[in-house]
């Protein structure tokens, strides 16, 4: 996992590239887990007490700190701002509209 939002980037299509990444091909079964879980718990609110304690137990064995996932929620966040600071679809449909009326 990054350190910081320096340690990876996100392309035009949101696809995340981490730079320098470690091979974890031992941990592939864990972490392939520990998305699983993250998506059942948080996506669909399944908050089972058995799966949060094995979430919880695979973010020890993965060594999952709060600095590394405050790394993708500050990276998520800054995303989000610049997206704030373009035009939307229907603003630039609206534009063309405008200027095929004049």
């Amino acid at each position: 996992m990054p350190e910081n939002e320096n340690d990876f980037y996100v392309d035009e299509y949101g696809e995340i590239h981490r730079n320098n990444a470690p091979q974890r091909l031992e941990n592939d079964a864990l972490w392939r887990e520990y998305q699983q879980l993250e998506y059942e718990i948080f996506s669909h609110n399944d908050k089972s007490p058995e799966k949060l304690a094995r979430f919880q137990e695979l973010e020890k064995q993965l060594g999952l700190t709060q600095q590394k996932k405050n790394a993708f929620i500050n990276a998520k966040n800054k995303l989000r701002a610049e997206m704030g600071q373009t035009m939307s679809v229907t603003q630039i449909l609206s534009m063309g509209k405008d200027n095929q009326n004049d």
